[in-house]
């Protein structure tokens, strides 16, 4: 996903394998990227939702920083995942529209790309 986002213009990623050098700080450098983006996707899968570690702090960091702005920063995309599954771990992502990974990932990079610029 991340090499296909990087292909439309202007569009930077922050990825750990693209982001990342030996000797980094995971934490402080996943934090920085959240607090700096301009959006943030979700691949929200049955293993986002049942991983109460990095996943969790990483969505509850983007929404915080969503509830402070008042903007609108999350992208989701559902992989293999159903709303009912979305509604169990956050309500409020069950109420938003998300891009299918069964779409193929390059649709979903266009999808995601021009939310990302509108």
């Amino acid at each position: 996903m991340a090499s296909e986002l990087t292909k439309f213009p202007g569009c930077t990623v922050w990825y750990d394998e693209y982001s990342l050098k030996i000797g980094d700080n995971l934490r402080e450098s996943i934090e920085n990227g959240i607090k700096s983006c301009r959006k943030c996707v979700l691949l929200l899968s049955k293993h986002f939702v049942a991983n109460k570690g990095w996943t969790k702090e990483e969505f509850d960091a983007i929404f915080t920083r969503q509830l402070i702005e008042q903007a609108n920063l999350v992208l989701p995309v559902w992989c293999g995942i159903t709303k009912q599954e979305i509604f169990a771990y956050s309500p409020s992502l069950a109420n938003r529209w998300a891009a299918s990974w069964n779409d193929g990932v390059e649709s979903v990079a266009r999808q995601i790309y021009k939310a990302a610029i509108a």
